[in-house]
């Protein structure tokens, strides 16, 4: 079904493309940035991803890194590009003006430190500028585009485009991007730029090859496992540029950020359990990293929901929660709200690292009373959809005039705050 474009003036925030010259990209480099769009998308919740393919085809021709297209503008240095400089537009200036989008799709914000602080450190590298694509056209399309109210609306639109010249939906699609990611509403050639480009994608590489499901979370097994914030059962909330990496976690690495004492938490994140009996919960912390003293999970398990508060700083190791008999779906939710207030100079932060469940015959921890409110009611985020989609609405925080997580006062807060 055709759906009108409503007509909206809001300010976009990625590059218009560049003119573009040679791009230095294998067949084997580009099926790889092909698939990391396919997958990502996937673990977002969106199975069309040919449709942003043709973004970053037409954006740099899936170059990321300077290094694979010389004539290009140089970034800031990338990690995806062994420290060297990302590829930046060409477009907007001198070189010098340091004022190009930044990475394959061309997030642009003004200035290269304008853009980082709004899409974070991550998006001078190559995940971190895919990451951003779908929740800046998913908020996109929840202002313009008419019977979309959310970001389940826009996937669900997104995934039932037909990639075939005059199908109304991918018409809509073509006007639609070529508006709202390049502010070229009505352009017909760059509407047929995306043509040509989203069907040459698709024949490259096949239809059969785009079209994937998203990632479920895996059931926890009756040895247990280990769920680390990498695993498709962990879902992030909040302000995307303040969220933090570092190497002091399992497996050489974890997210952290910074406590506050607000009443909702706006960092936060859920580890999903798909579990059938009865566990020890345990949670990694690092004392050199970590510095809230008062860090409270709350588990959902089939007795309720509890909450356990604990002092990250206390050890390097697995700490525990306590036994809980789970039954289908269970979750550990933490949230940045801790009591203990922000402080540009003296910061604290707050782990979100693995979970381990341990099988265990040792009787199940007593809840608290009055524990057992669902904590994401006070977010404002569903937990619930696919497990990528936290990635999505974290950055849909920074995006949409609405807010996907948290409050409006609440992103605000965060961007004065300059994290």
């Amino acid at each position: 079904m055709m759906r009108p474009l409503v007509i909206v003036a809001l300010l976009a925030t990625a590059a218009s493309a560049s003119p573009l010259g040679p791009v230095q990209l294998t067949a084997a480099q580009r099926r790889a940035r092909a698939e990391l769009i396919r997958d990502t998308a996937a673990a977002a919740g969106m199975t069309n991803a040919a449709l942003l393919a043709g973004i970053g085809e037409i954006e740099t021709n899936f170059a990321h890194c300077w290094s694979e297209a010389t004539w290009a503008c140089q970034g800031p240095a990338s990690a995806s590009c062994g420290g060297g400089p990302v590829i930046a537009g060409a477009a907007d200036g001198p070189c010098s003006a340091q004022q190009g989008g930044l990475g394959m799709f061309q997030f642009d914000s003004g200035t290269f430190s304008d853009t980082i602080g709004v899409y974070g450190p991550d998006i001078v590298t190559l995940q971190g500028n895919v990451d951003a694509v779908i929740p800046f056209l998913v908020a996109r399309a929840v202002q313009s585009v008419d019977g979309i109210d959310d970001a389940a609306e826009a996937l669900a639109w997104m995934n039932s485009i037909v990639i075939q010249d005059g199908n109304p939906d991918y018409e809509d699609w073509l006007y639609f991007v070529a508006w709202r990611y390049n502010g070229c509403m009505g352009c017909t050639t760059q509407i047929n730029k995306y043509r040509s480009v989203t069907n040459k994608l698709r024949d490259e590489f096949g239809a059969d090859f785009w079209n994937v499901a998203p990632r479920a979370c895996d059931p926890v097994p009756g040895e247990g496992r280990t769920i680390d914030e990498t695993d498709t059962c962990f879902t992030k909330r909040g302000t995307a540029s303040s969220w933090y990496t570092s190497q002091n976690g399992t497996g050489g690495s974890t997210l952290f950020t910074y406590t506050t004492a607000e009443a909702e938490a706006d960092n936060n994140a859920t580890w999903q359990v798909v579990a059938d009996g009865r566990y020890r919960v345990e949670v990694y912390t690092d004392a050199a990293l970590a510095g809230t003293h008062q860090a409270r999970y709350t588990v959902m398990h089939a007795g309720g929901a509890t909450d356990v508060v604990i002092d990250q700083t206390a050890a390097t190791d697995f700490q525990s929660l306590g036994t809980f008999d789970f039954a289908g779906d269970g979750s550990v939710y933490l949230g940045d709200n801790t009591g203990e207030p922000y402080d540009a100079n003296a910061k604290i932060a707050i782990m979100f690292d693995a979970i381990r469940l341990v099988p265990s015959t040792d009787p199940p921890t007593d809840p608290p009373p009055g524990g057992d409110d669902d904590p994401t009611e006070s977010t404002g985020c569903s937990a619930g959809g696919s497990p990528g989609a936290g990635v999505m609405l974290a950055l849909l925080a920074l995006l949409s005039r609405a807010g996907a997580c948290g409050t409006r006062s609440a992103i605000r807060r965060r961007r004065l705050r300059t994290r």
